[in-house]
């Protein structure tokens, strides 16, 4: 399996979780309701990088500064609930992992 980018041109970006590049395409065209691709750059995300790329919780922000907390649980002020490698180990099925549409 592998995980692809699919990245706009105003910056919103969504991840799919597929075996080939077809199939991702296929998925994410079905899954959001497109018409096609155009205007979106579609590649796949580098192994290497699944370890440095999170899942983020969008409703846990990161505590204030005069709070007790793990600054490594967060990631760009957002809790972060698993690396797309750990996405990755338990699932087997072509799905969306992640968006920067909320």
């Amino acid at each position: 399996m592998n995980i692809y980018t699919f990245k706009y041109s105003g910056g919103e970006t969504d991840w799919i979780f597929a075996p080939n590049i077809k199939e991702a395409k296929d998925f994410y065209l079905n899954f959001t309701g497109c018409g096609d691709l155009i205007g979106t750059e579609v590649k796949r995300l580098p192994k290497s990088k699944w370890n440095e790329t999170y899942l983020l919780d969008p409703s846990e922000s990161e505590p204030d500064e005069e709070e007790d907390y793990n600054e490594e649980d967060y990631f760009c002020g957002l809790k972060i609930i698993e690396t797309f490698a750990e996405y990755a180990e338990r699932n087997t099925v072509t799905d969306i992992i992640a968006t920067t549409e909320y």
